[in-house]
């Protein structure tokens, strides 16, 4: 029987900590917290406890700082797949012209730092009790009681969350990884779990990549066990939970940048079969349905009821973030930055290469250079160029542009997670292990929900030219930038496969610039670790880590 001695997560009813300074290596942080004898005498702790961290990822900062879709933003902005031609308010501005500032990579590392804290201070539940939870996991075991059911639901989705967060601080504070160098043994960040706030530690020293990615393949393998056991007793409330498939694909895209395929992870495989084993369960489960090709530009994808949504937001009037928000920045049918000038549209050396694939039906997602929408959503404006109004817009004003008269409810809901991501992990994973058959039989899986009508012979010819692990690692980086744009997941593409990009001209500053992992460019997507934490933790620097007896 496993026994891990986490602790449970304090009850934050939506509120945060600080997002600087040393708030996340407090012991008992103030602000929203519970100590421990008030935490025993509160009735659904756990339940309230995971809502707590679920708020967070949509918590308002500013109007660029809007938790989780702020950072996707950070993402396909930074590599340049989302470009910004002009900027008169400036927001996400530093991020267009290849910068980051202290404040921005000091929000990245205490957003996430703020969730692991949360799930921490967990620590608090009885020993025996999560002894009990993995007991009834096991072949034979009697039913657990009601209490053990609940608890172990909740106790999965906060690993779950941990999990991913360390996966995503990896993504962005450390350097880049490929199939066949990791470096593994480099120092990346600090690791903090229960036992470090039993013992009372302040600040961690930094980990090696490779104790991280063991933290992360623990908590979210165990996360994925104990949610596929739970959920048969336990109802998901809503998509802002986290289910056993959204941990299994956290698991698949944490070990897809991971790299080296040489290394072995667990049971004898390595991180790209592992990854294509947790995509093709999720595959294979069928619970999510990948979105037809009829519904390509008809959703406005903001609606979280959409069946191929694995994870995200219900955006409500109390939830909503307003002008401050994705649908904000990048619809030009809500009132907000975009459709008053900030408009953010796809690069447009990007939509040229659609435009190349003459079967792709995703070119509909855009608006062309003219600033004219194929699919008739609103006039003609050359401000608007580029535009996502075929993927992302407010759909009972999708025919609407004049600023007086757009959406001003902001009640787009928010993407995190949807199926479609399994598959191209899928394809990545199994092209990265060599085996491009695979590969392709994923890929066409998803293309053939993405073919133009009356263009089955051109989708047929580029099919067939997908012959050599060249070709197919195109099709996959082709695949990844454009049917994922605006999702988060470009940098890490160039960061882990794409190793170069050239953008196009309808850039801010940067137009026509070729972008060189390989080089100095290299620096420009990698953060670096806040001076706050330098500050504050007296273990930067040093050789030990922390030794935890899970």
């Amino acid at each position: 029987m496993k026994k891990i001695q986490y602790l449970f997560l304090t009850l934050v009813m939506g509120l945060g900590l600080s997002s600087c300074g040393d708030s996340f290596l407090t012991q008992y942080p103030e602000g929203g917290v519970l100590l421990e004898d008030q935490y025993q005498k509160l009735p659904d702790k756990l339940e309230g406890a995971i809502l707590g961290i679920y708020s967070k990822l949509y918590e308002y900062g500013n109007h660029d700082t809007f938790g989780k879709r702020s950072l996707d933003m950070y993402s396909d902005i930074q590599s340049g797949d989302m470009a910004m031609k002009s900027s008169s308010y400036g927001w996400f501005e530093s991020y267009e012209r290849g910068r980051y500032y202290a404040y921005a990579r000091s929000y990245v590392w205490s957003f996430f730092y703020e969730i692991i804290n949360l799930a921490n201070i967990c620590d608090m539940a009885e020993e025996g009790d999560v002894n009990a939870i993995w007991a009834a996991t096991e072949t034979g075991a009697e039913e657990p009681t009601d209490e053990i059911k609940k608890a172990g639901y909740y106790y999965g989705q906060i690993l779950a969350i941990r999990g991913w967060a360390y996966a995503y601080l990896l993504d962005i504070y450390t350097n880049a990884r490929d199939v066949n160098l990791a470096e593994l043994d480099v120092d990346a960040i600090p690791v903090y779990v229960g036992q470090d706030i039993k013992a009372g530690t302040l600040g961690a020293p930094l980990s090696t990549v490779e104790e991280v990615y063991d933290r992360i393949y623990q908590d979210l393998s165990e996360a994925v066990t104990l949610l596929d056991f739970y959920s048969q007793y336990n109802d998901r409330t809503s998509k802002l939970e986290v289910d056993a498939d959204v941990a299994r694909l956290m698991l698949a895209y944490a070990m897809l940048n991971h790299g080296d395929k040489s290394v072995t992870i667990a049971d004898g495989k390595n991180c790209y079969q592992i990854a294509l084993e947790q995509a093709k369960a999720v595959i294979d489960g069928g619970k999510y349905p990948m979105l037809k090709n009829a519904e390509l530009t008809t959703t406005g994808f903001s609606d979280v009821a959409a069946a191929n949504w694995m994870w995200g937001q219900d955006v409500t009037v109390e939830t909503t973030t307003a002008l401050g928000s994705f649908f904000g920045q990048v619809d030009v049918h809500t009132y907000s930055y975009a459709a008053a000038g900030d408009t953010k549209g796809i690069d447009s050396k990007l939509y040229e290469e659609i435009e190349n694939h003459p079967w792709d039906a995703r070119l509909n997602w855009f608006r062309d250079a003219n600033g004219e929408s194929k699919i008739g959503n609103g006039a003609k404006k050359t401000g608007f160029a580029y535009c996502p109004d075929g993927k992302f817009y407010s759909p009972k004003y999708k025919k609407v542009v004049k600023l007086d008269a757009v959406d001003r409810d902001w009640l787009c809901d928010n993407v995190f997670m949807r199926v479609e991501l399994a598959y191209l992990i899928a394809a990545e994973a199994a092209w990265s292990n060599g085996d491009n058959t695979t590969a392709v039989s994923y890929l066409e899986q998803l293309c053939d929900e993405r073919v133009l009508d009356g263009a089955d012979a051109a989708y047929a010819t580029w099919i067939a030219s997908l012959t050599g692990s060249d070709a197919v690692k195109e099709a996959i980086i082709y695949n990844w930038r454009v049917e994922m744009w605006g999702e988060g997941y470009s940098m890490q593409l160039l960061r882990r496969l794409q190793k170069q990009r050239t953008l196009g001209k309808n850039h801010l500053s940067r137009a026509d610039k070729t972008l060189d992992m390989t080089g100095s460019d290299a620096e420009l997507f990698q953060c670096q670790i806040p001076t706050s934490e330098i500050r504050y933790n007296p273990n930067i620097g040093s050789n030990t880590t922390l030794q935890h007896n899970n």
